[in-house]
């Protein structure tokens, strides 16, 4: 499955995150907890600025294996191939698999020849979301890594100019500071060598 994701990001301070949980709670009608176990081999996919995750969301019994390939800073194409839970934790317990068919012919085909990955970094990640508007989608994220805990809203949009005036207004109107957020696996892997 290809989807195109169009999001914004902002790192909070934990009282600026529970600040919005508690005025949207509302409207964030679906809480998850998920867990990434995030893969590369020898750095190859991090050289090419892609990224490779294993998603299992609590009680869920379909998880996915999705391959990410930038397009810009805010769009993202996401290539994501579905498994029964049991196979993916097979995975994450031997901390590497051999890449699923449809995945490796993606990567091959932007130049990228791998066919067996290993696990570099795992976050849980305690989530809250739902629909402001058709356009917006607003996630608020409580993430756990490598003794690390932090917060930020997402902002998933269809229309990348009317979404980003409805996140400026949200961040304007709770007076928090403009913080473009790394990726989830970034902030991971960095915390690695801190």
């Amino acid at each position: 499955m290809l989807q195109v994701e169009r999001e914004f990001k902002n790192l909070l301070t934990k009282s600026q995150y529970h600040s919005l949980l508690e005025d949207f709670k509302p409207l964030l009608s679906k809480e998850i907890t998920q867990t990434n176990s995030y893969y590369d081999w020898d750095g190859i996919l991090q050289s090419h600025k892609m990224a490779l995750r294993i998603r299992i969301v609590e009680g869920k019994t379909i998880g996915e294996i999705t391959l990410k390939i930038p397009q810009s800073s805010l769009e993202v194409l996401e290539f994501t191939h579905e498994l029964p839970v049991e196979i993916l934790h097979q995975y994450n317990e031997q901390k590497q698999f051999t890449l699923p068919l449809s995945i490796k012919e993606t990567l091959e085909s932007n130049g990228v020849f791998i066919e067996k990955v290993e696990q570099t970094a795992l976050l849980t990640t305690h989530r809250f979301e739902g629909p402001l508007s058709n356009n917006e989608w607003l996630v608020l994220d409580e993430s756990y890594y490598n003794g690390k805990v932090d917060y930020e809203m997402e902002m998933e949009v269809q229309n990348l100019s009317l979404g980003e005036e409805v996140f400026l207004k949200i961040l304007q109107k709770y007076q928090i500071q403009r913080e473009q957020a790394e990726s989830k696996i970034k902030r991971a892997l960095s915390s690695l060598s801190s």
